[in-house]
C-alpha cells in the first residue's frame, strides 16, 4: 500500500492535495472499505509532508464519513465509502454544471415532487407550509433577508412533502445551488415578493385540494419567475 505514496509538491492548498491523493487511492481500489489506513507518520513519510497537513486532511475525510477513527487501533476506511464517494462525485457534478443546467434539472424534479405532494401531504405538513408562508407574508415589506430564508425553507418543505427521500435529496441540492444565483436579481424586481407569496399560496391550496395537476401547474409558474431572474443575472454578467 505504501508503494502508492510518493512525495508531493507543496502548493498553497497542500491539505486538499493530500485529501485528493487519499481519495484517489480509494477510487483506484488501493484502499478498500474496511482497510486500515497507514499511520500519520507513515503518510507523512510517504507524501513527504508535515504531520499537521496530514492530520487536517484525515480529519476532513473523517468529517465526510470516508474514514472512521477507532481509539487505540487507528483509522479505517468506512464500510460505505464507495457510496459516499459517489455522493461526493454528485456534488462535483453540481459544482461544474451551468446554472441553467441546474435550473432545468430542478424544474423537472420540483414540479414532479409537488405533484406527488398533492397526493401525499398530510394536514400537518400543509399546516407547516402555511405557517412558513405566513411569515413570508408578514415580512415581505420589512425584512428581505428573512423573506428569502423562509422562501428557501418553503421550497425544501415542499420537496420533503413528496415523501420520496431520493427525490427530496436531489431537489435540495439543486435548490441550494440555484438559489444563490437567482436571489440577487429577485430582490431587485418590484413585484417579486407579492407575486412569490401569491404563487406559493396557490401551490399550497392545490395541495389542500389534493389536485396534483394544479399543483404542478402552479409550481411551474413560480419557477418561471426564478428562471427569469437567472436570465437577468446572465445578462448582467455579460
Amino acid at each position: 500500500m505504501l508503494d502508492n505514496l510518493s512525495p508531493l509538491r507543496k502548493p498553497n492548498k497542500l491539505t486538499e492535495i493530500i485529501t485528493d491523493k487519499i481519495r484517489e487511492m480509494i477510487e483506484e481500489g488501493v484502499l478498500k472499505p474496511g482497510d486500515k489506513l497507514p499511520t500519520e507518520k507513515e503518510l507523512c513519510e510517504g507524501f513527504g509532508v508535515g504531520r499537521s497537513s496530514v492530520r487536517e486532511a484525515l480529519q476532513g475525510l473523517e468529517y465526510m464519513g470516508l474514514i472512521e477513527s477507532r481509539p487505540g487501533v487507528g483509522r479505517f476506511l468506512s464500510s460505505d465509502s464507495d457510496v459516499l464517494l459517489n455522493s461526493e462525485n454528485w456534488r462535483l457534478t453540481l459544482d461544474q454544471a451551468s446554472v441553467f443546467e441546474l435550473m432545468e434539472a430542478r424544474r423537472i424534479l420540483e414540479v414532479s415532487a409537488v405533484e406527488l405532494a398533492a397526493q401525499r401531504a398530510t394536514d400537518e405538513v400543509i399546516a407547516n407550509l402555511e405557517n412558513i408562508l405566513d411569515v413570508m407574508r408578514e415580512v415581505m415589506d420589512s425584512d428581505m433577508d428573512l423573506f428569502f430564508e423562509k422562501e428557501l425553507e418553503l421550497h425544501l418543505a415542499l420537496a420533503a412533502a413528496c415523501e420520496n427521500s431520493v427525490l427530496t435529496e436531489l431537489i435540495n441540492s439543486l435548490i441550494r445551488k440555484v438559489s444563490k444565483h437567482s436571489e440577487r436579481f429577485l430582490r431587485t424586481l418590484p413585484y417579486t415578493f407579492e407575486r412569490t407569496v401569491d404563487q406559493f399560496d396557490a401551490i399550497i391550496k392545490a395541495l389542500k385540494e389534493g389536485d396534483p395537476v394544479l399543483a404542478r401547474e402552479k409550481m411551474d409558474e413560480h419557477l418561471d419567475l426564478v428562471r427569469y431572474a437567472l436570465g437577468k443575472e446572465k445578462g448582467h454578467e455579460e
